[in-house]
Order: C-alpha cells, then structure tokens, then sequence
C-alpha cells in the first residue's frame, strides 16, 4: 500500500474507532428525575404544557413568580413548551401531591372533568418504571428553592 492512502485511511478510522468506543461504553443507567425528564420529553409532554412562567402576565399569579429566562434557554432541550393547553409545570412539585399528579396522569377526567388530557397509564404497568420516574420528575420541579408559587386555583 502506498503511503498516499494513509491520510485517508486515517481519516475514517479515528472516527469509526471513537463511535465503537463510545457505543461498547456502558451508560450510566438514568433513574427517577432524570429518567423522568427523558420521559417527559419521549412522551410530548412539552407541547401541551409549558415550563416557563410569562414575566408580567396572569401567569405569574396562577403559578408563582417568574424565573428569569436564561434558566430555561440553559436546559438541553429547553422545555419552555410548544404552546399552553395544559397548565404551566415549571412549580408543579409545589402544587400537588404525589397520588393527585398519579391519578391525573393514569385517568386526567377523574380529577379535571374538563381534562384533554390523554390517559398515560401504559408508564405505570407493571414492571414499568417510567410512571414512578415522570413522578419523580414533576416532584422535582420548583423544588430548586428558587421561587415559591401560590396554590392553584
């Protein structure tokens, strides 16, 4: 072989040794809020529901003072949300309780009559820890001890 194809060679070869490397590199296995959030994300939860409390508008006595934008720009994606037709989640783990975010999210119309929300209870099957996880998740949220939101209405 002549010398010629040595850069060549090279170059596909750091490459497609740094991409076997990187996939035979066991992950650390998300739990709770961190896997909540993949779920969260997997689920489409951000187009119906926002993470981001509008400075100055309604927003901020329904569900408490605004944080400043560049925290949401900082998340990787950024769940500031689609568009709004469920209620803004950035303090929602001060809001409500554990068992009322489960019942929600396994039968929404039990506990919000008017709820478009669609069931998720397939995450709480058994053997399924995606559910448990999204709850870890939504408790999490607000508890940063950043802002403090009123109860809702």
């Amino acid at each position: 072989m002549t010398t010629r194809w040595l850069p060549l060679l090279v170059f596909l070869a750091v490459p497609a040794a740094t991409l076997i490397a990187t996939a035979l590199r066991p992950e650390p296995a998300l739990t709770g809020a961190a896997l909540g959030r993949q779920v969260y994300i997997s689920e489409g939860c951000m187009h119906c529901h926002s993470q981001f409390i509008r400075p100055g508008t309604r927003d901020e006595e329904l569900w408490g003072a605004a944080r400043d934008p560049e925290f949401s720009r900082q998340q990787a994606p950024a769940l500031i949300g689609n568009r709004r037709q469920g209620p803004d989640l950035m303090n929602v783990g001060q809001r409500r309780i554990r068992d009322w975010q489960r019942l929600h999210l396994t039968t929404p119309r039990l506990v919000s009559p008017h709820s478009r929300m669609p069931s998720y209870a397939h995450l709480f099957a058994e053997g399924d820890r995606r559910g448990e996880a999204l709850l870890d998740y939504l408790d999490s949220l607000g508890r940063e001890g950043e802002t403090s939101a009123p109860e809702a209405p």
